[in-house]
Formats: C-alpha cells, sequence, structure tokens
C-alpha cells in the first residue's frame, strides 16, 4: 500500500493519466487498484470522450437508413426529425414543464429517439413503395392519402404505446427515473408529430424532384423508385450522394423477405414450442431463481469492474482499518432510532429537483405541556425499552428520552443548601404531571442546564425539546432517540426487517397517543434501503401500468381480444427474457437497470404492434385464412421491423467499447432488447396468428354509430375508383383470389406469397378503427 502526497482533487487528473500509461506489472508486484478521490470528474471527463463511439453508432444508421430507403435526402430528413423531436423535448422540459435538474440517464432518451424515428420512417417508406408499385397510375395526392391512411395507425399506436409506457415510469419516487419518463415520453410524442408532418411533406418534395412531366429522372442528388432499374449515374461529384434502386439489390432483399415469411409459417409449432420453453425459464429466472436482485452497495458504480478505482471500492476498501473506522463500516454502526414528534412526515419540496428540499412543516396540534402528552411521551419510552430491537446504551442519556430525565430533575428539594436558592415550582413539590405553566417554566431551565454539561460527558444530538425563537419559546417538537441492536447493512432483508419490526411498534403505540402527539413518525439510517424498496416496487407497478395501457391501446385500435391477447402475451414474454438476461449477466436493480427496463418495455411494443394492427389491416377476404392473413402482415412490416432492430442494435453494439459502464450498460441493453423483441414478435407472434389466429371476423368489436355512418354514406373510393385501361374491375380482382390460391397458400412450404394493395376499398367489412386505410389484397404468386 503506498500513501502518495498528493491532494485528492481535481488538479491530479494529469498525473493519474500519466501513471494510466504505466505499465502496472512488475515482476512480482501488480498494482491491482487505486483511489485517487477524482472517480466522478474521471467519469464527466470519459463522458465526453466516448461520445464517439455513439457518434460512430449513428453514422452506422445514417448507412442502414441509406441503405433501406435509397435516399440520401429521406435519410438526412429522417435524422433531422429526430434532432428536431429532441430539441423540441429539452425546450418543453426546461421552458415549458420548467424542470431544472437533467439526470444523466435523460442520454437515453436520445437511442429511444433515434430507434423510434427510424422504425417509423422505415414503415412509412414501404407502405409507400408498395402502394406505388400497386396504384402506378395514381396520383401523388391519392399515393399520399393511401400511404398516410395505412401507416398512420402503426405509428400512431406504437407512439401512443411507447409514450405511455415511459410516463408510466413517473410512478417512481426517485428523481432521476421521473424526470427522464418526462423527457423520453415528450421526445416520443414530438417524434409522431414531425412524422406525420414533416417527413410526408419531404417524401412529397422528394418524389416530385426525382422526375420531369415526362417520366424522366432529372435529380442527382434523389434517387427514385425507377421500375426496379438502376437510376442513370451522370458524371457528376454529386453522385456519390445517391444509393441507386438496383435490381440485384432489390432481389436479394426480397428473397430474404420470402425466406423469412416461409420460415414463419411453415415452422410455426417448432417456434411456439421452443420460443416458449424460453419465456417459462426466464419467468423462473427473474420470480424465482436467481431473481432479479436489489443493489448491495451504496457505492454506485460508474466504470467497467476491471478499472482500478471500481476495484478498490468494490473489493479492497473495507480490509483497511481507517476506511472503516472513517465509514462507520457496518461493523461498529447500529442502527439508530429516532422518532419525531410535532412535525408532519410531509415533503412540500420539488419532487423533481433533488436540491429543492422544501420547508419544515410543524403539527398545530402539537402540545407537548398537555398533562396527558406527558404521561403518553413517559409510558412510550418505557414501552420501547422493552422492545426487542432496543439495546441499552452506557452513559448519561440526558436528552434521549428528555421527560425521564426531566422528571428526575423535578425530584429535587426546593430548596439548595449550598447556594441557598430557592428552586420552586421546579422541584419535588410539583407533582406529575405537571401543570402547563410549571411544565414550560420549567423544562426550559433543565434543557439550558443539560447542554451545559461539560462535552467529555455529553454531546448533543438531534435528540431532546426543540424550541420556538420567540421571547417566550415553547416546545416545538421534540425527538426521541436511541440505538437498535441491528447493524447497518446494504441487505434489503435485513434492512426491511428492521424498519417492519420498528414501524409496526410505533403505530401501535399511537393508537393510544393523545391527539396532539398522534403525528409522530419513526425515521432511521434508511436513505438506501429506501432507495432499494422504491426501486422494487415503483418497476414492479410500471411494468404491471405499462402493460395494461398497452392492452387497453391494442384493445381500442384492433379492437379484437384475441389479437390484443397475443400481442400482450409476446411483450410479455419479451420483457421476461429480457430481463432473465439481464439477471444472468449479474445486473442488478439499481437506477440506470430500472431506466432500462421501462425503456425496453417502451421498444419491445413497437414491433408486435405492428404486426398486429396490420393483421386487423388484411382485408375480409384473407381472414378466413391465417396463414394468408401473417403472410399480409410479415410482408408489411418484417422489412421496417428488421431494419429498425437492426440500427438500434447496432447503436448498442458501437457503445460497448466505452470505458464507462453506463454506456456499456446502454449498449447491451439495446443490442438485448432489440434481438429479443424482434425474435419474438416475428417468430412468436407470427407463429400464433398463423396457427390460432382469429378469422372470419372472430371476436372483432366495432363502434356501431360510426360504422352504420359509414356504411350508410357512399365512399368517395368507390366513385374515383372507375375502372380504366390501366386498372382493373374489382370483379377481375376478386378472381384472382380463389379458393384455390388460398388452399396453396395454407398447404405450401416452396412457395410464398406477395401481399399487393389494389386501391379498390371495402369499408363495409372492416374495422371502424381502420376502414380508412384498409384495401383490397391480392395474394399473386411470387
Amino acid at each position: 500500500m503506498l500513501f502518495l502526497p498528493l491532494a485528492a482533487s481535481t488538479a491530479i487528473l494529469p498525473y493519474f493519466h500519466s501513471v494510466e500509461n504505466l505499465k502496472w506489472n512488475r515482476e512480482y508486484i501488480e498494482i491491482v487498484a487505486m483511489d485517487f478521490g477524482i472517480k466522478s470528474t474521471l467519469f464527466d471527463e470519459y463522458l465526453v470522450h466516448d461520445m464517439w463511439l455513439m457518434a460512430t453508432g449513428i453514422i452506422f444508421i445514417l448507412f442502414c437508413m441509406w441503405l433501406y430507403t435509397k435516399s440520401l435526402f429521406l435519410t438526412m430528413v429522417t435524422i433531422i426529425g429526430i434532432v428536431f423531436s429532441l430539441g423540441i423535448a429539452y425546450f418543453l422540459y426546461v421552458l415549458v414543464f420548467e424542470l431544472k435538474f437533467f439526470p444523466f440517464m435523460n442520454l437515453l432518451a436520445i437511442v429511444v429517439a433515434i430507434g423510434i424515428g427510424s422504425d417509423d420512417a422505415f414503415i412509412f417508406c414501404k407502405v409507400w413503395f408498395k402502394m406505388k408499385q400497386e396504384e402506378k397510375d395514381r396520383s401523388l395526392t391519392h399515393l399520399l392519402t393511401d400511404t398516410f391512411h395505412h401507416a398512420f395507425v402503426s405509428i400512431f399506436v406504437t407512439t401512443l404505446t411507447t409514450s405511455v409506457a415511459f410516463m408510466a415510469s413517473y410512478v417512481s419516487s426517485v428523481t432521476a427515473i421521473c424526470c427522464f419518463s418526462i423527457f423520453a415520453g415528450t421526445a416520443v410524442i414530438a417524434n409522431f408529430l414531425l412524422m406525420v408532418t414533416w417527413f410526408p411533406a419531404c417524401l412529397i418534395i422528394w418524389e416530385k424532384s426525382c422526375f420531369s412531366k415526362d417520366g424522366i429522372s432529372q435529380s442527382l442528388f434523389f434517387t427514385c423508385l425507377n421500375g426496379g432499374y438502376c437510376s442513370r449515374i451522370i458524371s457528376s461529384p454529386i453522385n456519390m450522394l445517391t444509393w441507386p434502386k438496383c435490381s440485384t439489390v432489390d432481389k436479394l432483399w426480397n428473397s430474404r423477405e420470402k425466406y423469412l415469411l416461409n420460415c414463419v409459417i411453415n415452422l410455426r409449432y417448432l417456434w411456439i414450442t421452443i420460443l416458449s420453453g424460453i419465456a417459462v425459464g426466464s419467468i423462473v429466472i427473474v420470480l424465482f431463481y436467481p431473481k432479479l436482485k436489489l443493489p448491495d452497495s451504496e457505492d454506485f458504480q460508474l466504470f467497467a469492474s476491471s478499472h482500478p478505482f471500481e476495484k478498490y471500492d468494490f473489493i479492497y476498501k473495507d480490509h483497511f482499518y481507517f476506511h472503516r473506522e472513517s465509514c462507520n463500516s457496518e461493523s461498529n454502526y447500529e442502527l439508530p432510532l429516532r422518532f419525531v414528534f410535532g412535525v408532519l412526515p410531509t415533503d412540500n419540496g420539488d419532487h423533481l429537483d433533488p436540491t429543492n428540499l422544501g420547508t419544515l412543516e410543524l403539527d398545530p396540534e402539537f402540545n407537548m405541556s398537555d398533562p396527558i402528552s406527558q404521561v403518553w411521551l413517559l409510558k412510550f419510552c418505557k414501552n420501547l425499552k422493552r422492545e426487542p430491537f432496543f439495546k441499552a446504551m452506557m452513559g448519561p442519556l440526558l436528552p434521549n428520552c428528555y421527560i425521564e430525565t426531566f422528571l428526575k430533575s423535578m425530584q429535587r428539594t426546593c430548596s439548595d443548601f449550598m447556594s441557598g436558592q430557592d428552586r420552586s415550582p421546579c422541584c419535588k413539590s410539583s407533582i406529575f404531571p405537571f401543570s402547563p405553566d410549571v411544565f414550560d417554566k420549567c423544562i426550559i431551565q433543565e434543557m439550558a442546564d443539560i447542554y451545559e454539561t461539560p462535552s467529555e460527558f455529553l454531546i448533543p444530538g438531534v435528540a431532546g425539546p426543540k424550541f420556538s425563537k420567540d421571547e417566550n419559546p415553547t416546545i416545538k417538537a421534540v425527538v426521541v432517540e436511541y440505538v437498535s441492536n441491528y447493524s447497518y447493512s446494504m441487505s434489503y432483508d435485513v434492512m426491511n426487517e428492521f424498519f417492519n419490526e420498528v414501524e409496526t411498534f410505533m403505530n401501535k403505540q399511537l393508537t393510544t397517543a393523545p391527539k396532539g402527539m398522534q403525528s409522530g413518525w419513526f425515521v432511521s439510517e434508511l436513505k438506501f434501503y429506501d432507495l432499494q424498496k422504491e426501486l422494487a416496487t415503483s418497476t414492479m407497478y410500471a411494468i404491471l401500468l405499462s402493460m395494461g395501457l398497452a392492452l387497453a391501446v391494442l384493445l381500442f385500435s384492433t379492437l379484437n381480444f384475441l389479437i390484443s391477447f397475443y400481442a400482450i402475451l409476446t411483450i410479455t414474454f419479451s420483457i421476461f427474457v429480457t430481463i432473465a438476461v439481464f439477471v444472468l449477466l449479474g445486473w442488478k436493480l439499481n437506477i440506470l437497470e430500472s431506466v432500462a427496463i421501462s425503456t425496453a418495455i417502451g421498444l419491445t411494443v413497437d414491433f408486435s404492434l405492428h404486426y398486429s394492427v396490420n393483421y386487423r389491416l388484411c382485408p375480409s377476404n384473407l381472414l378466413n385464412n391465417r396463414q394468408a392473413a401473417t403472410s399480409f402482415a410479415l410482408s408489411y412490416m418484417a422489412g421496417p421491423a428488421l431494419m429498425a432492430a437492426i440500427t438500434t442494435g447496432a447503436a448498442g453494439a458501437f457503445m460497448l467499447p466505452s470505458f464507462i459502464l453506463p454506456y456499456i450498460k446502454i449498449g447491451m441493453f439495446l443490442v438485448i432488447v432489440m434481438s429479443v423483441s424482434w425474435l419474438y414478435a416475428t417468430f412468436f407472434l407470427g407463429s400464433l396468428l398463423a396457427t390460432i389466429g382469429p378469422q372470419n371476423h372472430f371476436g372483432q368489436f366495432s363502434y356501431s354509430k360510426l360504422y352504420r355512418r359509414l356504411k350508410g354514406k357512399p365512399s368517395r373510393d368507390r366513385i374515383r375508383s372507375q375502372p380504366t385501361n390501366s386498372s382493373i374491375s374489382d370483379t377481375q380482382e376478386l378472381e384472382t383470389l380463389t379458393d384455390k390460391s388460398l388452399k396453396t397458400l395454407s398447404k405450401s412450404s416452396q412457395k410464398s406469397y406477395k401481399c399487393g394493395v389494389s386501391h379498390n376499398r371495402v369499408l363495409s367489412d372492416q374495422s371502424p378503427s381502420a376502414t380508412s386505410a384498409i384495401t383490397i389484397i391480392m395474394a399473386d404468386e411470387y
């Protein structure tokens, strides 16, 4: 062990960096841990230094979006929309909500906004391209209307569920979690507003810039969907900004999508069995063994476990006597018993600002001079000393339960033979319980005598009566304090046993307390225990509230109980599998982990909701065949969901080489939650819908008034969708969808079908919540 003659301050940060670059192994000696007292300062430095990892992830997301949308313009528009949504959220957070505290956890909302924003952009582009392919002769207005109606449902439902999942964390009493819930939920809502206004407008600008009136591509900056062929490359430096839509790339992507559809539908029983088994095992891991454990250290880990600062704090420091002595560790620190009367247990400070502690509120009913209160407090102290958690103390316990000391002092003789002083009425001439006048006068003299005791015998603490500061001081509060036979522990079970035992005693005593003493309460060194307890309860409440709100949104949007139940089951399995992976990795439910779980709920619901909503958007003529309806939902959403999972997961993977633990855990969290949620949404939910999904409108409800209103009016699409040279009639379209083709679809293990969207609508057979977005779907062989 080596002590350096250096002060633990930010001034030695350069010295640490020089030591950091030295070899720590010299034959038989190795430096395994160190403590320079600059842990927080170094964390702030690494926090800025490792931002390049996040920037690298954003660049990768840009590349993936460019690859998928085939347009650098749309890619930049999406990123700008994400930046705008974060800016709007920060503006509302600081200037409108007037929140002063901005915790580090809020930075996680950046990754959330990137994942959700790119997901919405992928969905909008996917629907737009499909509409263009199927409705080549329609105007941009009609194309945008059809695209907007179809994409709006998925984007709105996922935005609503994701935002309420974040907002549900507001039930927590942990300030950092509450602030994160507000900022993340606001960012999601702002992103939605931009995706239904900013992005469609930019999409039209992009489309109009692609072609001239004669249909010839005229833009160098915009790359357009041009019949599946590569755009003409003109020799110009700006062509480096384009990503031509080559048929080879399209065929490769379409073959993967075709393979995915076949894999889900043909192996559906296998996927249900395997993924259900994994989910059941995860439930056992999370709830039974080894379980999601609460933190057992007050030290908040900032760096990786291999860092010398963390090794000292978590492994070596408790081996040194000087550290145990200074920190009052478990071996010599008994938990205090503090009972407060006269102060109301209310927190009127700003719960979202940890620096605002509020003001003290006194109990207007408190009256210590009342004889009944004197008798009850004396009895309370005697009962306390008979409890098993009470520990006898040595020395003069003068102020600990001051009523006992005061009662003894009142047994003195009224005449002092040494000084000749007359102590009346503060002597044995007064009978307990004392009258209010005698009590108020004598208690001041008694406490003055106590505090004149030499410090070798008594060091006044928080115990005893607390007086007002007016001319005639009176007792405004009383603190009774002793020590317990419980030692301070970071174990939740030990501290919970201590708290419940003392709290039960306190509540029992208050049942017999007079009116002026009934607002008393118990407190001890319970800050870390309170954090543990709040994390355990509020995280569970947030999960249950988020799942309930997600189910309500699903029922509202699909109006089908079975589809909603399957989606919630999938989301529940995804959450348990994700948390089980965290448990196996050794994570404990600290603040960062609680925020991660809340974020996991918000991110996990997206993919399942996309598939569920699009299963309902499938037209009624396909709903009599589960495999056809599932194929429709997957064909629309599998691509965007996969790209969203890849981009968000990759952004997390780029953060893994970081020096600081929060970045590492955020990266691991994003990789795990994206992988698990996409896997279960695509393979488990897709298999469920293909196997036992509702068909022929089974379990489907409707808004009867809206339904009759829509049915009674002629559809404007029926009026404007007259057969032309470039379109086919309803009869011709329906003839292609024969029973033979549906039968082949359900049994084929080698063929895949592509769902195309027609411009003719069917309003009467659809759920009114989605009627404006429903189109006739063709099942054509690939």
